[in-house]
């Protein structure tokens, strides 16, 4: 029984997938939609994952100083926490963030919308849904959460490097030495195809589980509930493949 859901479940997801891409072309007629939801999901993100990095940087940075210390590797720390930060933490922890506060808000939102049966007065009047609601929430994901990957990126590494040497007794050159000898552009490509791609599952996620509510206000919960979950657990999926997939720089380590 579990499995025939899963099945179902997949298809309907494939079937709103299709219909999305389809609805592409009109795209530029929805130039103001995009334009907002772009706002919405990374301009209006900006304050909560801005803490967010600072407080992961600092934990990363304070962490990793502890343990190398042990070792007597305190100068590693630069590099560590550039490749950690830009390959895994900027994307995932800031796509997890963003899911928390947009994907959640984009999954009630439709939800709210299909229960009212404001939907199918879109219809109705000839109005595309895809084309108007889907769409440009998944490009607007797809266009701003690798944006803010990076800016996690950049935020938690200046975090950490203040408790590594401000705080700790780390040298400031030494770090950013290490930074600049580790982060490379392989890192870069890590954090915008997985940035990217969180996008396109936190919005498109939020929207087919909106899409699908049916009831009353518990369908509303209910939708905004399974967006979190299926959506914080595509990430991981995600950064899996990609981990997997992306290529690494063995030789340079080896060199090093």
């Amino acid at each position: 029984m579990a499995f025939s859901k899963s099945i179902i479940w997949l298809g309907e997801l494939t079937i709103f997938t299709q219909r999305t891409i389809q609805s592409f072309p009109k795209i530029w007629k929805r130039r103001g939609i995009l334009i907002n939801q772009c706002e919405f999901i990374g301009v209006s993100s900006l304050g909560i994952l801005s803490v967010a990095a600072v407080f992961m940087g600092a934990v990363l940075g304070y962490q990793l100083y502890t343990s190398f210390a042990l070792f007597g590797a305190q100068a590693l720390v630069g590099g560590t926490v550039g490749v950690s930060i830009f390959r895994e933490m900027g994307p995932v922890i800031g796509a997890i963030m963003v899911t928390g506060r947009a994907g959640a808000a984009i999954g009630a939102e439709i939800a709210s919308m299909r229960v009212s049966e404001q939907i199918d007065a879109l219809e109705v009047m000839g109005v595309n849904p895809y084309e108007y609601l889907v769409l440009p929430r998944v490009l607007a994901g797809a266009i701003m959460m690798p944006l803010l990957a990076f800016v996690f990126g950049g935020i938690a590494t200046l975090a950490a490097s203040g408790i590594a040497c401000g705080v700790l007794d780390l040298s400031f050159p030494v770090f950013w030495k290490e930074f600049r000898l580790w982060v490379d552009a392989v890192d870069m490509i890590h954090c915008f195809m997985k940035g990217t791609s969180f996008g396109i599952a936190l919005t498109l996620l939020g929207s087919f589980y909106g899409f699908r509510a049916k009831g009353g206000a518990m369908a509303v919960g209910l939708s905004t509930r399974s967006t979190v979950v299926a959506t914080c657990l595509t990430i991981l999926l995600l950064d899996y493949l990609w981990t997997m997939v992306l290529p690494v720089r063995g030789s340079i380590i080896v060199l090093h």
